[in-house]
């Protein structure tokens, strides 16, 4: 009907100009491109008016061919997209549902058609990861940095399976070209920090654990790293000790000091000053640096450093009278008592540690260690009968029998006090929490004390 329409408007059109063009008989020149042409004028206008329809109708016929090519590539880009999209959600839901093989197959089919897919790289080394392929991983995050150099994640991907390749030379470059790119990268400098403390490469871990401190931010962030600074220092002061030598000693004594002046709420840092002053001879400033470690912290690992130290000596009168006096200044503190039990029966002293033993079962029951201890003291007494029944009750608890050192961030357990947990990577966190695991009872009266049996 258009067409109808625009085909009648333009027969009247040149109808009219052919009327003007026999009204007005009248030749003109027309000049195009250094030539003359003689022509009505009607006929002049009537050929403009043509050329500049036929233009218009090109014009248009090109925009409508131009949108529909572009009409198809989207269709053509849609469908395209969908098969995609379908295609990867098929290998996620593989993926997730633990079909490793298949969904890796799905996969590797979406890159065949839009390899600039990175999230894809991605999966791929989680998948060669899981079936233990550590070098298809490198491959696939190597593809994927192609795609993108600049890209922080990738580094630390990388960084992470170097390491579980125990290929350390080329983690440590990578991630320091992590930090190139971003010396701010908390996760980068965490991550060289801790292959630097694995391999015991103490200066470089410091190093490093400046520059997180200089990025850390909020109050217990930095509390928490100041504290891991310092642990670092530690176990550097440590190695040195272990060393030996007038130098390393020397340097270690400073290091220690030096860690106790940042902080002197660090517990390890009073146990490492007393190690290092009876490695060079000064016991008794070691004595009192131990002494005053216990007063200022309540930890036993300062009571059990005097313990050794003075049976070594072989003065344990000097010994029992610390342990007394403690016990004086911290009657409920049965976790000391039971240690100066230990040494009481240790010493031979068997009706001390029988008392002392008596003494915290009153207010503490079903513990496996004291139990343990009673059956040695009955053992020594060669009492076999109950020294057989409180070794029965000992493993019918549990299967160990000391007091545990447990990390109060994590509650991982070692049998003897550590300064750094290997399992939370925190610093200065055991201490002995079996009083907590214990069944603490009431008081007894006087009354009821007389009549308990001895």
């Amino acid at each position: 009907m258009l067409i109808k329409i625009l085909l009648s408007f333009l027969f009247i059109v040149i109808g009219f100009f052919l009327w003007l063009s026999y009204l007005n008989p009248l030749d003109v020149e027309f000049h195009f491109f250094g030539k003359t042409f003689e022509t009505d004028l009607p006929i002049l206008m009537i050929s403009s008016f043509v050329l500049g329809a036929m233009l218009v109708f090109l014009g248009t016929l090109v925009r409508d061919a131009k949108r529909a090519i572009e009409g198809y590539q989207k269709s053509r880009e849609k469908r395209r997209g969908e098969s995609l999209k379908e295609e990867l959600n098929k290998g996620m839901d593989l993926f997730l549902q633990g079909n490793l093989p298949k969904a890796k197959t799905h996969f590797i089919e979406v890159l065949k058609r839009d390899p600039t897919q990175i999230d894809i790289y991605l999966r791929l080394s989680e998948i060669a990861l899981r079936e233990g392929n550590d070098q298809d991983a490198l491959h696939w995050l190597g593809r994927a940095e192609l795609l993108d150099m600049k890209n922080i994640d990738l580094l630390l991907r990388q960084a992470g399976v170097f390491q579980r390749m125990k290929r350390f030379d080329e983690a440590i470059r990578t991630l320091n070209r992590a930090i190139g790119l971003d010396e701010g990268d908390l996760r980068a400098l965490k991550n060289l920090r801790q292959i630097y403390l694995d391999s015991r490469r103490w200066e470089e871990a410091i190093r490093i654990q400046k520059s997180v401190l200089k990025f850390t931010k909020g109050k217990k962030a930095e509390a928490e790293e100041t504290l891991f600074y310092l642990g670092l220092k530690y176990e550097r002061a440590r190695d040195l000790l272990s060393r030996g030598g007038e130098q390393n000693l020397e340097n270690a004594l400073k290091e220690a000091k030096e860690i106790i002046r940042e902080q002197k709420t660090f517990q390890p840092g009073f146990v490492l000053l007393g190690d290092i002053y009876l490695r060079i001879g000064k016991w008794r400033t070691a004595g009192n640096i131990w002494g005053k470690g216990f007063t200022r912290f309540k930890s036993i690992i300062f009571i059990l450093r005097l313990e050794e130290f003075y049976l070594n000596r072989e003065d344990p009168s000097t010994l029992l009278r610390i342990y007394q006096r403690a016990i004086k200044h911290d009657p409920q503190n049965w976790v000391l008592a039971f240690f100066y039990a230990k040494l009481c029966l240790r010493l031979e002293m068997l009706d001390e540690a029988l008392e002392e033993i008596n003494e915290i079962s009153l207010n503490v029951k079903d513990c496996p260690a004291l139990h343990r201890l009673l059956a040695e003291i009955y053992l020594h007494k060669k009492d076999f009968g109950r020294a057989a029944q409180e070794f029965e009750k000992t493993f019918e608890l549990s299967r160990t029998s000391y007091l545990s050192f447990f990390c109060t961030t994590c509650e991982r357990e070692s049998k003897e006090w550590i300064a750094y947990c290997p399992q939370c990577h925190q610093w200065s966190t055991y201490t002995i929490k079996e009083a907590e695991k214990a069944i603490v009872l009431p008081s007894p009266s006087l009354s009821e004390r007389a009549h308990l049996p001895l």
